[in-house]
This record gives structure tokens, C-alpha cells and sequence, in this order.
């Protein structure tokens, strides 16, 4: 049975063997890999940005915290004009 101590080594080692692999076969033989290797990490950077900050957001208003929502009307307003 592995300890958790011993998987957490094997997890870091191996992530940087593959920042290695990457740096070394993709980034700095084919100009054209690189450039495909840095698109698909910033698009998957930004997707995975903005999937927390939207779940940031619902977290806070299942709490009851209302953030400011630019270019809509809150609840309040438009209760208020009813009224």
C-alpha cells in the first residue's frame, strides 16, 4: 500500500518532469507547437477563471451577499418601482 507522503512525491516529481517534457520536445523545437501549446493554455486559463469567479458569485448570493451587477437592475429597484 502506497503512504500518502510517498504519492505526493511521485505527483510532484512527475509534474515536473512534465513541465520539463513540454519546455524541451514542445516549446523549443517547433515554433508552431509553442504557439499552439500557449493558445490552448490561455484559453483553458481563462475558461477556468471565469468558471470560479461565477462560482464565487453563486456561492456569495446562496449567503445573501449582492454584488453589484453592471448593466442590470437589482431586485430592489424594480421592487421599488412597483411600489
Amino acid at each position: 500500500m502506497v503512504s500518502l507522503l510517498a504519492f505526493l512525491a511521485e505527483l510532484l516529481s512527475s509534474v515536473v518532469d512534465l513541465v520539463v517534457i513540454f519546455l524541451t520536445d514542445v516549446l523549443l523545437n517547433d515554433p508552431l507547437g509553442a504557439i499552439a501549446f500557449l493558445v490552448g493554455a490561455g484559453l483553458t486559463t481563462a475558461t477556468l477563471a471565469f468558471g470560479t469567479y461565477l462560482a464565487v458569485g453563486a456561492l456569495l448570493k446562496e449567503f445573501g451577499i449582492e454584488l453589484p451587477a453592471p448593466g442590470r437592475t437589482s431586485v430592489r429597484e424594480l421592487r421599488g418601482r412597483r411600489q
